[in-house]
């Protein structure tokens, strides 16, 4: 049926990492709007090493001004 789709990480981070740089916001400052305790979590995903949770995605996309889908890639 074709539905099923994986995330591509690296190429997600990559998407991430470019609406971040777009928003003009530092890392720190996303960390603090998302009640992070430090930036290096989103090293990590801009790095494709990690994912970040549903609601953390939301809430990302809703901070740099972009659809949720802006912030995917699937394989």
């Amino acid at each position: 049926m074709g539905y099923k789709k994986k995330l591509n990480r690296q190429k997600t981070g990559e998407k991430i990492y470019r609406a971040i740089e777009k928003s003009g916001l530092t890392y720190d400052e996303v960390a603090e709007e998302l009640g992070l305790s430090s930036p290096r979590v989103i090293y990590e995903w801009t790095n494709g090493n990690k994912l970040p949770s549903l609601v953390r995605l939301v809430n990302l996309a809703y901070l740099l001004g972009v659809h949720l889908e802006d912030l995917l890639e699937t394989e």
